[in-house]
């Protein structure tokens, strides 16, 4: 019984302090402030091992995320057949991880050391969600975020949320 609560309690640690690591990049030299119009792009095929996931309901979901944020922050989406400026590319990676937690000790008394839980492995998945802006007129990346965090089982939907507008908190870039 020890030893199912001390995993619990492990998880249950993980999951509550589990955040999404957000990193951008973008090419300095671009000045955002000429960019009006958006389109989505579809990714292109990836070796098998960074393969995205591939699931329609997946990629309406994030596009749904993503749209209004775009738009509240002035940029349009253009109509089948306009150019729009600049290309929004989003693909997910899910990986299974696992960790080694190791075994607690306590001292009891006359100094005797005690196990008072063995170690153990925790199995969980990992999700990363890049998004690219991409120029395009001259087809080149000019923007791209990267969230990585814990997926929370209970609420798939709120992690996903949560990671597309913690990726967008610096797009467009200030200068």
């Amino acid at each position: 019984m020890k030893r199912l609560t001390a995993a619990a309690l492990t998880v249950l640690f993980w999951a509550s302090c589990s955040s999404i690591h957000v990193s951008v990049q973008y090419d300095e030299e671009v000045d955002f402030r000429q960019y009006r119009t958006f389109r989505f792009e579809r990714p292109r095929a990836r070796t098998a091992a960074r393969k995205p996931a591939e699931n329609p309901l997946f990629t309406k979901e994030v596009m749904s995320e993503i749209r209004p944020i775009l738009e509240s922050r002035g940029f349009h989406e253009t109509d089948p057949g306009e150019e729009p400026d600049f290309l929004v590319v989003f693909y997910a990676l899910v990986r299974n991880r696992r960790d080694w937690v190791a075994p607690t000790y306590r001292v009891g008394r006359w100094g005797r050391v005690h196990r008072t839980s063995p170690g153990h492995v925790v199995h969980y998945k990992e999700g990363t969600l890049v998004i690219d802006i991409v120029d395009s007129r001259k087809k080149e990346l000019i923007w791209q975020g990267i969230g990585k965090g814990l997926l929370d089982r209970n609420q798939p939907a709120g992690s996903l949320v949560n990671a597309v507008r913690k990726v967008l908190e610096g797009f467009p870039p200030e200068r």
